[in-house]
């Protein structure tokens, strides 16, 4: 095993992880929030302050390691595969900070708010907004397609 296989490894498994952190907890919220249990969708949403900047973080270090895998590799780093795994990801970090992070700020605080017994009418309007389930589309598409991109390289 090379240099470049052990930093493509390392690559692979921070965002390996990433993902399944960000996917793993979002589809955690959801089922949370849509049980209309308001006290265990607190607990989920404080158990997601925790792991979002780790996740984070993760995701950082899987990017950084890409670049590191690709030069190690002699790739050239303007590759169009390359430059579209960029954009994708550029996609979820403005996703992530335009959209998830202040709707899961709104959600703590509407369910902060809420009665224990049932969610509030606010909370139930923001659970239940379509933007919701638009986003998870969203998300889902563009993780998928930074995933098919790396592994097949169109227009390599």
């Amino acid at each position: 095993m090379d240099a470049t296989e052990l930093w493509k490894f390392g690559h692979i498994a921070a965002m390996f992880a990433a993902v399944s952190i960000f996917v793993g907890q979002g589809l955690l919220e959801g089922a949370v929030a849509r049980s209309g249990d308001v006290r265990a969708l607190r607990r989920v949403l404080a158990a997601e302050d925790r792991f979002a900047p780790i996740g984070g973080g993760i995701l950082l270090l899987g990017v950084v390691l890409g670049f590191i895998t690709a030069i190690v590799g002699d790739l050239d780093l303007t590759q169009a595969w390359l430059v579209i795994g960029y954009v994708l990801t550029a996609i979820i970090f403005v996703n992530a900070f335009a959209y998830h992070i202040p709707t899961a700020n709104k959600l703590k605080a509407l369910a902060a708010a809420s009665p224990d017994d049932e969610p509030s009418p606010e909370l139930r309007a923001a659970i239940t907004a379509p933007i919701g389930a638009l986003m998870n589309l969203v998300d889902g598409v563009v993780w998928l397609a930074l995933i098919f991109v790396m592994v097949a390289k169109p227009f390599g």
